[in-house]
This record gives C-alpha cells, structure tokens and sequence, in this order.
C-alpha cells in the first residue's frame, strides 16, 4: 500500500490509497520495520522510475509522522529462520512476521498472500 500511496499520479486512483491509508491510521497504532522502507525505496526505483531522493522526502512526510519503526535485531532473525524454513515464506517476509511477534502486533496490511500461512496473523 505505501509503495502506491507513493508511485500512483493518477488523482481518482491514489484516492482510494489515501483513504485507506487514513482508515488505517485512525484504526490502528502503526508499526513497520526498515526493510519495508528499504522495498518501498527500491521498488518505487525500479519498478516505477521514482527517484530515491522523492521516496525518502515521501517517508519523511508521510510514513515518519505517524506509524513506528521497529527494530530488527539478532532475537528476530533467529526466529525468523525458523519461519522460513517452517512456513517456507521469503526472507524478508518472515523477518516482518518475526517483528511482529516481538512486539505483539497480529495484524498486517499487505497483499501478499503469503502471509495467510502464519496462522496467528490477520492480513488486513
């Protein structure tokens, strides 16, 4: 969701995005991690020409303000290994799922159906 909050130009498109990210905001207390603001820089590069320099500014104004970064530490890589090799989810993946684990969080907003494997998560 974040990667189109920052990639869509299109005014009645990006809409449906901004009121789902605000929906989100006033439900929720939100959290992310650094490697999901590592693939929303990446992907808007690569996948839809936006230059590093405008998704930083994006994150500083629009992610920055209002959800929580956790860290990543060696406790969330030694439980992630285990989800990858028992889930069989990607590396990145099974990193955010071990975030939320340490900190509590049961609930994710993400397309990626992948999640769905991880019985005690909710994909939202």
């Amino acid at each position: 969701m974040l990667i189109y909050l920052n990639t869509l130009t299109n005014p009645s498109n990006r809409i449906l995005y901004e009121n789902y990210y605000l929906d989100l905001l006033s439900k929720y207390k939100a959290y992310t991690d650094a490697l999901v603001l590592d693939e929303l820089i990446y992907v808007s590069r690569k996948k839809y020409g936006i230059p590093y320099k405008l998704s930083i500014e994006f994150i500083e104004a629009i992610i920055l303000p209002y959800i929580n970064i956790l860290k990543i530490g060696e406790e969330e890589y030694e439980y992630a290994s285990k989800i990858i090799t028992e889930y069989k989810l990607k590396p990145s993946d099974a990193l955010h799922i071990s975030v939320m684990q340490y900190n509590g969080i049961k609930v994710i907003v993400s397309e990626d159906k992948e999640f769905d494997k991880i019985e005690y998560i909710k994909r939202e």
